[in-house]
């Protein structure tokens, strides 16, 4: 991957950078190689070098006491004396806690210190965290999820404006997704990403999805954050088995209530 028409100078390198593209693999990839130009400029190695630090929680929730862990060693000196880089791989993913953590830090680096948060959208990310950071747009293809995401929109839609039915005359519909419970969660995030999107820049989404979101009821922007962390925390708590029933009606009872106050 080459950086030569990337708007990123080399020469002189931001402190805090957020990667946002549709692909999380195709970021992640983006970050590393970016490290591994900036570790060469340098005149270090990338291999096993000790001074590159990747957070990667493979899909799950990154945690406060991660990000308390980076925070303790971003004030150490790196090995090599010149340079420390740091990837957060889908930021979208730092608890409230963990990004107001963040925050402080990005105040104060030391000019040998590099953040990069890699996202899929970076208004899932603080505010105040995207205005401390130069945002580099990633251009690849989003994942595609093996999914009816028309059907989730529209059953997430009818819940909302309060017809629970909708929910028990598709139950056929998310118990196909039993024994591949992350497409389910994950396409649950994506209807409320979407809905981001949607709020503060419609132009970053198709024809298609624009169309059943405009059909959406009114969600404030707190009913989106509440709704993404209890899926996220569901998706977390899913890697030790918890029931997929219940889990499923948890989320869905969430999504009514808030709709119906």
């Amino acid at each position: 991957m080459s950086f030569k028409n990337r708007e990123i100078d080399i020469k002189n390198l931001s402190n805090a950078y957020i990667f946002e593209g549709k692909n999380e693999e195709a970021n992640k990839a983006f970050a590393l190689d970016f490290a591994r130009e900036v570790f060469s400029y340098y005149g270090l190695d990338y291999d096993n070098n000790p001074d590159l630090y990747l957070i990667d929680k493979e899909g799950g929730v990154i945690d406060i006491e991660t990000i308390r862990q980076v925070l303790k060693d971003i004030y150490l000196r790196p090995y090599s004396g010149k340079i420390k880089i740091y990837i957060i791989h889908n930021a979208q993913d730092l608890r409230q806690e963990g990004s107001n953590a963040m925050l402080k830090s990005l105040e104060e680096l030391k000019d040998y210190v590099k953040i990069i948060f890699t996202c899929t959208n970076r208004y899932n990310l603080l505010a105040t965290i995207r205005s401390r950071c130069q945002i580099i747009p990633i251009k690849s293809e989003e994942n595609e999820l093996d999914i009816d995401m028309d059907k989730v929109f529209g059953i997430i839609s009818d819940i909302y404006k309060g017809k629970i039915e909708t929910y028990y005359q598709n139950k056929d519909f998310f118990a196909k997704y039993k024994d591949d419970r992350q497409t389910i969660y994950k396409a649950l995030l994506k209807v409320y990403q979407d809905l981001i999107s949607y709020n503060y820049n419609k132009d970053e989404l198709d024809y298609n999805t624009k169309y059943m979101l405009k059909k959406f009821p009114q969600v404030s922007v707190d009913e989106i954050e509440k709704a993404i962390f209890l899926i996220e925390d569901i998706q977390n708590a899913a890697r030790t088995n918890i029931n997929y029933d219940l889990s499923i009606e948890k989320i869905i009872f969430n999504i009514f209530r808030e709709g119906n106050f």
